[in-house]
């Protein structure tokens, strides 16, 4: 069985997981295609439907090592290589700054994020995208190699922190430097640890990562460890913290995670002229690989929807201000674009947790999730689960502090998470559920919702929370107050001289 789960969370299977969706969908649909005496029975496609998705999910299991082949270390003789080891300033202040930050992290949108910060508060950061070292997963055995081959010391010796964002596997020899027997292998380096995306995405050999992973969590949040300021934990969004608890089976201390949140900045891009040109009269969307939810609502359901191909750039928010809005059906718990949105005043539309949950729900279980709407990043049923170990969490530190006469335990558990009214309470771990988000965003609850709006005509009509004015004003100053005052502390508690006054020039 952990073979199967392993597998589920390779890059190598998500492709097959789509083929696999879509091969269950047209099983389905040839079901209900044959006449009523002559279909088969429930049992049979349940086993037809078993074999599309073991087979596809064995035959990726099976799939090369993704960092195999890869030979490059990175290390003295090629750092900064061009062609090899880019790096690549992401801002670098007037005169000379005191320390240098390094951003170890291979996703574009998480690098732009990061240099609108580091203009703000007046820091030099530099990126590597360690795609040049390994593939997704890196493995416990390509870790050490990278810190036998002298790329960690390396690396180390040139900045004094070291942000690793979004794929944290990346980072792994880093890591794994910071609790070596040999203390002159450690990283020198502050490090941070920015959750965007799952702590443990694509990794296989996840007995090892996990027992790491606790020595630094352990290390790092108690005061007496060794790696207490000297390694962070920060996440951009609501469920990274209980994912890793979850999956290391601990509780972090209260605090110990900082919640921020991307800067919702986004480019002034010209509106690509290969797609159909803007509309109020339609919504715009974007379709994923392993969804074709979009496509139904259109044909099957009627709604009138411009539908962008996945990976296809559109722009930006403000290209989508000219449609009627934004439908998106999560593929994962947050993405940037949807923080950008409210930043820019596109008025997005999002299924309710309820609605969601009956579009990603399958009669029949296989462990996966492979309804109406597919998706290998979000797993309700963790979602329910996380809900429960805070309830029992909550429930046994009140019966402590009962029975203790002390309100001390109390303070060992976090402030209890929230939910939007009428929603279920595991929603508030999607940031696209969070009541601060709630009054920008648009939930709808069924197709016909959707398809009422087709014959409003009027902007305010169609959008009656002015998200069009409010969100550009609420998101400005979340991003001074809240977003760039938390970005402030961390650079203070990792050395660096900041600007007082976080204002984007």
């Amino acid at each position: 069985m952990k073979q199967v789960q392993h597998a589920l969370e390779r890059p190598a299977v998500v492709a097959a997981l789509s083929a696999a969706a879509s091969a269950a969908s047209a099983v389905r649909a040839a079901a209900g295609a044959v006449p009523r005496r002559r279909r088969p029975t429930a049992a049979l496609v349940a086993l037809l439907l078993g074999v599309v998705v073991l087979f596809t999910i064995r035959r990726a299991a099976t799939a090369a090592d993704s960092s195999a082949g890869i030979t490059e270390v990175c290390s003295s003789q090629s750092w900064g290589d061009p062609d090899k080891c880019r790096v690549k300033s992401l801002y670098e202040p007037p005169g000379t700054p005191v320390k240098r930050a390094l951003y170890y992290n291979t996703h574009f949108g998480a690098g732009a994020n990061v240099a609108a910060v580091a203009e703000a508060l007046g820091v030099r950061v530099d990126m590597f995208s360690p795609h040049a070292i390994a593939g997704y997963g890196m493995s416990h055995r390509r870790a050490q190699a990278l810190l036998n081959s002298g790329h960690v010391a390396h690396v180390c010796s040139l900045y004094d922190a070291i942000i690793l964002g979004d794929t944290i596997p990346h980072g792994r020899a880093i890591l794994l430097s910071l609790v070596d027997s040999d203390r002159t292998r450690r990283c020198r380096s502050k490090v941070v640890v920015e959750m965007t995306n799952r702590f443990d995405w694509s990794v296989a050999d996840k007995s090892k990562y996990y027992s790491l992973f606790r020595k630094l969590v352990r290390s790092s949040t108690n005061p007496s460890g060794e790696l207490y300021g000297k390694l962070f934990w920060v996440a951009n969004n609501n469920v990274e913290q209980r994912y890793m608890e979850h999956k290391l089976n601990i509780w972090m201390p209260v605090g110990s995670v900082r919640i921020i949140r991307p800067m919702g900045i986004s480019g002034d891009y010209p509106y690509p002229n290969d797609l159909p040109n803007p509309d109020f009269q339609t919504f715009a969307a974007r379709t994923h690989d392993t969804t074709q939810i979009f496509e139904k609502f259109k044909t099957i359901h009627n709604i009138p929807l411009t539908i962008f191909p996945f990976n296809h750039n559109y722009g930006g928010p403000k290209n989508l201000l000219k449609f009627k809005g934004w439908i998106d059906v999560p593929y994962q718990y947050s993405v940037m674009k949807f923080y950008e949105n409210i930043a820019y005043g596109v008025p997005q539309f999002v299924p309710t947790p309820q609605f969601y949950e009956y579009l990603v729900t399958l009669p029949s279980s296989f462990g996966i999730q492979a309804g109406l709407h597919f998706t290998h990043c979000i797993f309700l049923e963790d979602l329910k689960e996380y809900e429960r170990r805070e309830n029992k969490r909550r429930a046994a530190a009140l019966k402590l502090a009962k029975a203790t006469n002390s309100s001390a335990p109390l303070a060992e558990i976090p402030e209890e998470w929230k939910s939007i009214a009428n929603f279920p309470r595991w929603s508030g771990f999607m940031d696209y559920y969070d009541p601060l988000f709630a009054p920008y965003v648009y939930y709808f609850e069924s197709y016909e919702e959707l398809r009422r709006l087709r014959l409003v005509q009027r902007v305010r009509d169609v959008d009656w929370k002015r998200v069009r004015d409010a969100g550009p004003v609420f998101y400005a100053n979340y991003r001074e107050n809240v977003v760039l005052k938390e970005w402030r502390t961390v650079f203070s508690e990792l050395g660096f001289s900041v600007r007082g006054n976080a204002t984007l020039t």
